[in-house]
């Protein structure tokens, strides 16, 4: 698996940058911070499935509070709202490209994490390959089982 990490300047303090070209086998990491307003960007070349969540704690004067959570600009939905936690979590589908996670809030002494996993889609050729895998099996099969009647069939003398 290839996978390039670089550090980048987009708009907050700390910002990351990854890459992978992996098809085979699922890409999946994590990422933290404090600061105000921060940016979190993946490269992929193919399609696939992004999933992941990110969450923090936040009580009266400690901790971190999330204000916004996007990926690519569409905003999430706080699952925890009321209760001093916040809790974002996200099952998307991407095409090939750049994309961002970004998280905003204010630190109270404290930060977030997250963590994700992309998946990439089975591309078309693959998925060609496994059905005529099982067409020749169902193939074998309805042969042998030919086979078996008629030497069952016959007169042994």
């Amino acid at each position: 698996m290839k996978r390039l990490v670089l550090a980048l300047a987009l708009a907050g303090p700390a910002s990351l940058l990854w890459s992978t070209s992996a098809r085979a086998a699922p890409e999946a990491g994590s990422f933290a911070g404090s600061g105000g307003a921060q940016f979190f960007g993946f490269e992929i070349d193919h399609a696939g499935t992004l999933t992941g969540s990110v969450l923090s704690s936040f009580s009266g004067s400690s901790g971190y509070d999330i204000t916004s959570v996007s990926v690519d600009g569409v905003a999430l939905v706080d699952l925890l709202p009321a209760v001093g936690d916040d809790y974002f979590a996200f099952n998307l589908s991407l095409l090939p490209g750049v994309h961002t996670i970004s998280v905003k809030g204010t630190s109270y002494g404290g930060s977030f994490v997250g963590s994700y996993a992309i998946t990439p889609v089975p591309e078309p050729a693959a998925l060609a390959l496994v059905g005529a895998g099982l067409g020749l099996l169902a193939a074998a099969r309805f042969i042998h089982a030919r086979r078996a009647r008629a030497g069952a069939q016959r007169p042994r003398g």
